[in-house]
């Protein structure tokens, strides 16, 4: 790899990485034959930086109030690399610098129509002119403090379209079945999913879910999709898209447009596209100030196989434990998988009557911002999820995916707007992605804290740290890596004169009300699709109490697996007065990476084979459908195999792993063949 390459840093770093932790190195070589069918693929969007707040005469309070802000890249970016560290070779990191796709492409006009696009692209070439005024650049019905423009915007959009372009090419095209990847996560913003036909709301400009569905059906044939949506909010735009697709007239669109009928509907195209969404129903754009009665009733919507309109929508609620989170999940939000199922289920039949060929996608609107870890502010409401549920939610996404699309899976980033929220919730569901096992030390709060860090743009590694102190260590490996995966970090965020200023969970504060004032900030330089395969590592924790003095360790950096190097073992730590060192915590740490084997990665294989039903529950129309393999595999209607993922963690007295029943939305277990375990350093685990 050239020093030109846009993933030329990540390369270096992670040789880096590999050269420190040398019992990475087994389990990364016995992971070399997984085809690429068995990876994820995360696509970078470099040229979504260009997308900052222009209003450079407002006061630094006001900009804070600023959420939707290019440093959410970068703590996605610490989000993919804990989940890279923990996996070697499981993901293939892509780089869409260069690949841009205007905002007329058919794709996008087929869900925008013609005016929305060409009036946005106007808007943002007209923004210099205002701004240079100390005007404000958006139209003065537009909420001001979510949306703002610029002339570099046209480049972020057009940089976020062709990043969900790649991110659909990764798992339809490719030289065979087995080199085609069939999960694919897109790291993107601004989001879309609250972006109507027409109407610009709540941070998002473009559809973002719709328009890779459009590209998808125009270029691979897809017939069908779901959206399954678990941000906070209300995802009211994809969903009125959802009615647009189903042949009835948009709000936008006058009574007497022509082709509709008395009632205001006409023929339905492909594809069709059901919605399903769990989400706060007190929050935007159903909060006080918003909550129109209307606006209620669509949050609520709960319709399936009638004129084409199929949408569930299930309302989160609040929780006092793991356990009773765990419940509300099996009893309540696993619904939106059992009313995606029947989507699929009677689209499939409908298509088998018609002697047409059924193609479907499952993509998942990725919205961090109900995270545990996501601001106050931004919670207004109390409302919140685990960490471990997007893991879960995940894991039986890629279910529905396995029974009817293939196990074709496409994942978008949507909201999110703390550094913990996204860092950690980003981690937890690539895990999903692969449909490994969430442990909750993970997503403890020290974990958090420790590779939040590196969202700052002066951070420096701490200048000591104890030979035991796994978590810290393992951390600023993560930081390292998760810094290099985009070079335009270093002119946008890193560069003192261009910091836009820190994603914080407490500090900011976070308002939807009209705002009278809001800077263009240096644009970041443009960067077809470089990638890099990449691997994984070590394991995190928990908040470690306070009160307890660190205790002093001085161990040899040998009893710490993933790293081989030496290390002072001082005291306390001067740049962090408030941490204790807790010895448990970084032991049960340790032990989760002594337990990954090389057992897991052929495992994983298992876990995400596609699996033939009976003969009754296949579509002869398959097919017609494009796919060329005639495995067993190359077949419609499937399940995934449940409970064969890291079962010697399962019995882990120092992990605790989120365990819950499998046996939802018409899973059927598959039991493989036990094998002795070995460890990441190929010894035999006793």
């Amino acid at each position: 790899m050239s020093k030109g390459d846009p993933l030329y840093n990540f390369e270096q770093q992670f040789q880096i990485f590999v050269k420190n932790n040398p019992n990475v190195v087994s389990a990364a070589q016995s992971a070399s034959g997984i085809p690429e069918s068995a990876k994820a693929v995360v696509v970078l969007s470099p040229l979504s930086l260009n997308h900052q707040f222009p209003r450079h005469w407002v006061s630094k309070s006001y900009k804070k109030t600023i959420v939707e802000r290019p440093e959410r890249l970068l703590a996605c970016s610490m989000g993919i690399a804990a989940a890279i560290t923990m996996y070697p070779a499981l993901f293939t990191l892509k780089s869409s610098h260069k690949r841009k796709a205007s905002l007329l492409s058919d794709h996008v006009l087929k869900v925008h129509g013609r005016d929305w696009p060409q009036e946005l692209l106007k808007l943002c070439r007209d923004s210099q002119e205002l701004l240079e005024q100390h005007k404000v650049e958006v139209p003065a019905d537009w909420n001001v403090g979510d949306i703002y423009l610029s002339r570099q915007t046209i480049e972020a959009l057009q940089g976020s379209i062709g990043a969900l372009e790649t991110g659909v090419d990764s798992i339809f095209s490719g030289p065979s079945v087995e080199q085609t990847s069939n999960r694919a996560f897109v790291a993107v913003r601004p989001p879309g999913h609250h972006s109507h036909t027409a109407t610009p709301s709540g941070f998002c400009l473009l559809n973002n879910a719709h328009i890779a569905i459009e590209y998808a059906a125009d270029t691979y044939g897809i017939t069908h999709a779901v959206v399954l949506d678990f941000d906070l909010h209300h995802g009211d735009g994809t969903q009125d898209i959802c009615w647009k697709r189903a042949g009835f007239r948009p709000d936008e669109e006058p009574e007497d447009s022509p082709g509709y009928d008395e009632f205001g509907k006409k023929f339905a195209p492909f594809p069709k596209v059901g919605y399903f969404s769990v989400h706060d129903i007190n929050s935007f754009p159903t909060e006080l100030g918003y909550a129109t009665k209307e606006n209620i009733k669509n949050a609520s919507t709960c319709v399936m196989n009638a004129h084409d309109i199929n949408i569930w929508n299930v309302h989160l609620q609040k929780y006092a434990s793991d356990e009773e989170f765990t419940k509300l999940y099996q009893t309540k939000y696993r619904t939106l998988f059992a009313k995606a199922d029947e989507f699929l289920r009677s689209a499939k039949h409908a298509m088998k009557a018609e002697g047409k060929a059924f193609k479907g996608l499952v993509v998942i609107s990725a919205g961090f911002d109900a995270s545990e870890y996501e601001q106050q502010s931004m919670q207004r409401h109390g409302v919140n999820v685990p960490t471990f549920f997007y893991n879960m939610f995940t894991k039986d996404a890629l279910k529905l995916a396995q029974m009817h699309t293939y196990g074709k899976v496409l994942s978008i980033m949507e909201g999110g707007y703390s550094d913990g929220a996204i860092a950690s919730g980003v981690f937890s569901h690539l895990i999903g992605l692969q449909n490994q096992n969430w442990i909750n030390e993970w997503g403890s709060a020290q974990v958090v804290k420790e590779i939040t860090r590196g969202c700052k743009p002066n951070w420096k590694p701490y200048k000591t740290k104890r030979a035991r102190d796994v978590i810290r260590i393992w951390a600023e490996e993560v930081i390292k890596l998760g810094r290099a995966m985009i070079p335009e970090f270093q002119d946008v965020l890193f560069e003192p004169e261009a910091t836009l200023g820190v994603v914080e969970t407490t500090s900011a504060r976070v308002t939807r009300s009209k705002r009278t004032q809001p800077q263009p900030v240096a644009p970041a330089p443009a960067n077809p699709v470089a990638k890099v395969p990449a691997s994984s590592l070590p394991r995190s924790e928990t908040p470690t109490p306070k009160g307890r003095k660190p205790a002093r360790n001085h161990a040899t950096s040998d009893a710490v697996p993933f790293l081989e190097q030496e290390l002072p073992s001082d005291g306390e730590d001067e740049e962090d007065e408030d941490y204790v060192y807790d010895e448990e915590l970084n032991k049960t740490f340790n032990r989760t990476v002594e337990d990954i084997t090389i057992d897991d990665i052929s495992r994983h294989l298992e876990t995400l084979e596609i699996v033939q039903l009976d003969e009754d529950e296949a579509d002869p129309a398959d097919t017609e459908s494009g796919r060329q393999s005639t495995s067993s595999s190359d077949r419609n209607g499937y399940k995934i195999p449940s409970g064969t993922t890291t079962r010697h963690l399962r019995n882990s007295r120092t992990s605790r792993l989120m365990n819950f029943d499998d046996s939802d939305i018409s899973m059927i277990s598959h039991i493989s063949t036990a094998r002795g375990h070995t460890t990441r350093s190929g010894k035999t685990k006793w």
